[in-house]
């Protein structure tokens, strides 16, 4: 009787290996990485190896006889500010509508590391440059939600078209950079909390920050 027991659990095992993480165990594994400080410290650890790169950059650039244009590329959500608060109020689903709406609202908080990368930018005259999906429609209150946030001015900022329909982002952020460079600019970096924020050329460095909220093509 034991021997049949003992096939059965192996059996079993055998049955479920290919079982996926349960997804309510991993919610709260999410809002643990979170709430303990965990990500944030991740956030500041990519942050600061962007710090480090743009200052040398910066450094080598003024030594220069003719100084070139250096810029930042930005992304907005969980890049420039933070919405985990509403994501995890929504159960991490990506509603479009609900996401639309918490848009509207303009009220999230600024991702602080980032903020500060901002400021030293501009304090050393580094153009910053925002490349968003959030789409034209969303550019009022994604304005309002910059300012009130801390991020004050900037060179550009570029919103996906309304008719855009590509299933990945990178060719719409890849052509908004090939934009920026062609007003004479070097891109010295950009920075996003998705791969497809990075990719696509027309930056000399891309810093990807942490994400386990979603996933964006």
């Amino acid at each position: 009787m034991r021997y049949l027991v003992f096939v059965f659990i192996l059996l079993s095992s055998f049955l479920t290996s290919a079982e996926p993480v349960n997804i309510a165990l991993l919610k709260q594994q999410i809002e643990q990485y979170q709430q303990s400080g965990e990500y944030l410290q991740e956030v500041d650890k990519v942050i600061s190896k962007a710090h480090s790169y743009l200052q040398k950059v910066i450094t080598l650039n003024n030594k220069k006889a003719h100084p070139g244009k250096l810029a930042l590329v930005l992304d907005i959500d969980e890049t420039s500010l933070t919405n985990f608060s509403k994501i995890k109020a929504r159960g991490f689903c990506n509603l479009k509508n609900s996401i639309h709406q918490e848009i509207l609202a303009a009220d999230s908080p600024a991702l602080k590391p980032t903020l500060n990368l901002y400021n030293y930018a501009l304090k050393n005259n580094v153009k910053v440059f925002f490349v968003t999906g959030r789409d034209t429609s969303e550019k009022e209150a994604t304005i309002k939600n910059l300012h009130m946030a801390g991020y004050q001015k900037w060179s550009g900022i570029y919103f996906k078209p309304m008719d855009y329909h590509s299933a990945s982002i990178i060719s719409f952020k890849s052509s908004a950079r090939k934009k920026i460079t062609e007003m004479g600019y070097t891109i010295v970096e950009s920075i996003g909390d998705q791969y497809s924020d990075i990719r696509g050329g027309y930056t000399m460095c891309g810093f990807k920050l942490p994400n386990p909220f979603y996933f964006i093509a």
